[in-house]
């Protein structure tokens, strides 16, 4: 069977004596440690909300395509990968011929030369950003820039649901991933004062298990509103699972100094998508309290999961990514090499 139009890679594809290895360990495992399951292996290796979004998304649109292939008479000639060390392992394979389009992006790295510059691969004709304002990341890369389009990632709007139940609706989940703790504090007090029991998720950036979805979405089925307290963000995909859970968010939005890994930039949002069906915008505390009781007296305009359903699900953004791809792919004049 040929190769289908695109493979999702995330981890490189094992070279037949690696195979043989694994297959060889799989056996004798039988006999060292019997009745001992393997080690659990995640289902979407990588930045796992993003894959679990392209993959899932591509699938529920019956997408031509293969995922983490092992072995590389699968591998399609154009290929995505998010993730760096199958990134690498897909530019070696374009530089001998095998891939023909390659495409990167947006988990990769945030900076044009973090990463040991990964993104600066030359072997990359397309590389994703999640929204534009990411390219000012790139100022000093104009061909990085030049090769960057934006698309952002999906929901699994089944998952993220509002349960339908009676729960409290006076909780206001308290989003705490920038500012010091004195200033969540003083958010949580300005929720009191306007007849809310403010309940705090704390989070950092690029840290994904301080608390687990379940925590997270159990939280905002009983919440009136969200209170986002973020410097930057370049999507903000746990702002779209609240959106889904039919909650709007209050952010923090001051579009000044922040940091990430050490390097300090000057944010645009924390917010991309925020729209007002989804939720408003505030940069000073001072500005907080009549921003609650504005959005508490006109719930009903708000209408976040109707947007998400319109706009972020897992297929509406891997249509949206298959056709950048396959736009990048006809501009490239590449044949297709599949039936």
């Amino acid at each position: 069977m040929a190769p289908p139009f695109l493979t999702v890679l995330t981890t490189p594809v094992p070279s037949d004596s690696a195979r043989l290895t694994q297959e060889m360990r799989r056996r004798v495992r039988r006999f060292v440690k019997p009745g001992v399951p393997l080690p659990s292996q995640s289902p979407y290796p990588g930045h796992f909300a993003l894959v679990r979004s392209v993959v899932e998304g591509l699938r529920a649109i019956g997408a031509e395509f293969n995922f983490n292939p092992g072995r590389l008479s699968e591998l399609a000639r154009v290929v995505y990968a998010p993730a760096n060390e199958a990134l690498r392992q897909a530019a070696e394979l374009k530089r001998r011929g095998r891939v023909d389009y390659l495409v990167a992006g947006p988990v990769n790295a945030l900076f044009a030369d973090e990463c040991d510059g990964v993104l600066q691969l030359p072997e990359i004709d397309r590389l994703i950003v999640a929204h534009p304002w990411a390219l000012e990341f790139f100022r000093e890369a104009p061909a990085l820039r030049a090769k960057s389009v934006a698309c952002p990632c999906g929901v699994d709007a089944d998952a993220w649901k509002p349960s339908g139940g009676d729960g409290d609706k006076r909780g206001a989940l308290v989003y705490w991933k920038s500012g010091g703790e004195a200033f969540c504090e003083q958010v949580e007090q300005v929720a009191r004062a306007c007849g809310l029991e403010p309940r705090r998720l704390r989070s950092m950036p690029g840290e994904h298990a301080i608390f687990s979805p379940a925590d997270y979405r159990q939280l905002l089925d009983r919440s009136a509103i969200a209170i986002f307290l973020s410097t930057f963000e370049t999507q903000g995909l746990a702002l779209a699972e609240a959106w889904a859970m039919d909650v709007p968010t209050l952010v923090w939005d001051p579009q000044g100094a922040a940091e990430w890994r050490g390097r300090r930039f000057q944010s645009q949002s924390s917010a991309p998508y925020l729209t007002p069906a989804t939720g408003r915008r505030w940069s000073g505390i001072d500005e907080l309290g009549p921003t609650i009781n504005e959005a508490l007296a006109n719930r009903s305009s708000f209408q976040p999961r109707a947007w998400v359903l319109a706009n972020m699900t897992d297929a509406i953004c891997s249509t949206a990514l298959l056709d950048l791809i396959r736009t990048g792919v006809a501009q490239a004049g590449i044949a297709r090499v599949t039936s």
